[in-house]
């Protein structure tokens, strides 16, 4: 007999699908809700920005050459 695999929104932690149907899949994450979900792509928009920002104020690396 196969067990159900255990699936809880990403964002709240919820077990129970709370807005929808059934729970919401994005990129293999899941969400009980619509707003659940767009919370966590905000949040990941704005992480990548972060991210993005810090990488553009340290400038390029610079590269040794391996000639002796």
């Amino acid at each position: 007999m196969r067990r159900r695999a255990l699936v809880y929104c990403e964002v709240c932690g919820v077990a129970k699908a709370s807005g929808a149907a059934d729970f919401l899949v994005f990129h293999c994450l899941a969400f009980c809700s619509p707003d659940c979900r767009d919370d966590y792509r905000t949040a990941d928009k704005e992480r990548r920005a972060a991210r993005d920002a810090a990488a553009a104020a340290q400038g390029p690396i610079s590269k040794r050459s391996r000639a002796a």
